[in-house]
């Protein structure tokens, strides 16, 4: 008879990635929504994984980020037990929010929390990694990095940890999703768009820019971080998935915004206010009155950055 050996419930958040000019790098953790897991381990002489998923994502475990991630660890680590795992999606899959990202991270977070394997953050990132490369074609880091970390994140390379830096509290989120077709494997073929030569003058724009950001996110102006949100090479290659974008845009910085950009490969738009000095909703609404005029249907919210993944249970 199989006896219940532990239980851990863990949460991670949505995200936004590349800011504007910070392809690949940045990265921003939503408050919500977020994906939850729950491990429950039982007493075995062989692993098995029992996946269950409340959400619109694959159930085949070979498919699935989670159950995919949870198996990684289990080989690595030699793990023989029976694992029953209920994953449960809050992260809308497939809009630019990283869904696959937090999935990849709760469980690889849960797993390490657990089975107390000691895995530092180079690691969870590692496993969670993953999971997006089995989602997107690509083991990018941006979106997992964030909601690993939370608040604003530039992702690690081969020989650099990752770096956390608290937004400032006055930093308010809108996050707008229109209803438009995406191309199946969005973020794959998004990837595919961009440009194999870039030109000088680009490239030096975007350093300025993405050390905008990065100064504007550490002096807590969100004016100057939202002057750096202009890229001059990934969106530019991405306009014909997004062709309202720019109109979007231009309608946010009207009501108030200080900075927008595509997140990550879209179709949501993230726009950034200073909610000190100007009222969020009000840009929010003047995005979705754009995609209305365009006769598209489109859904957003108004969030804060919010924190990293997280045992809730």
């Amino acid at each position: 008879m199989l006896v219940l050996h532990r239980t851990v419930v863990a949460a991670a958040p949505a995200s936004c990635a590349n800011l504007g000019p910070g392809f690949d790098v940045f990265g921003i953790a939503l408050c919500e929504p977020e994906d939850r897991i729950e491990l429950e381990v039982e007493d075995s002489s062989t692993f098995s994984l029992d996946f269950e998923v409340e959400g619109n994502v694959p159930r085949e475990q070979e498919k699935n980020a989670a159950a995919f991630v949870i198996s990684c660890i289990a080989r690595k680590y030699r793990i023989r037990k029976r694992i029953k795992a209920r994953l449960r999606k809050g992260v809308p899959v497939g809009v630019g929010l990283g869904s696959s990202a937090a999935s990849s991270v709760v469980s690889a977070f849960a797993m390490n929390k657990v089975f107390k394997l000691g895995m530092d953050v180079m690691q969870i990132l590692a496993f969670s990694s993953e999971g997006e490369k089995l989602c997107s074609g690509a083991a990018h880091l941006d979106n997992i990095t964030a909601s690993l970390l939370g608040g604003f994140t530039i992702s690690p390379s081969r020989f650099t940890p990752p770096v956390s830096i608290k937004p400032p509290d006055s930093l308010a989120l809108c996050v707008v999703t229109p209803q438009v077709d995406t191309p199946e494997r969005k973020t794959e073929y998004a990837r595919s768009l961009l440009p194999e030569k870039v030109g000088l003058p680009d490239v030096v724009s975007n350093i300025r820019n993405a050390s905008l950001v990065v100064a504007g996110m550490a002096l807590s102006d969100i004016d100057m971080l939202g002057m750096g949100m202009e890229d001059y090479i990934v969106e530019r290659s991405r306009l014909k998935m997004n062709p309202h974008y720019p109109s979007v845009k231009l309608e946010a910085k009207k009501a108030g915004a200080s900075g927008v950009c595509i997140s990550g490969a879209g179709p949501s738009i993230l726009a950034v206010v200073d909610s000190s000095k100007r009222k969020p909703r009000s840009v929010l609404d003047s995005m979705l009155r754009s995609y209305r005029k365009s006769g598209i249907k489109a859904e957003g919210f108004v969030t804060k950055p919010g924190k990293g993944a997280r045992i809730v249970g």
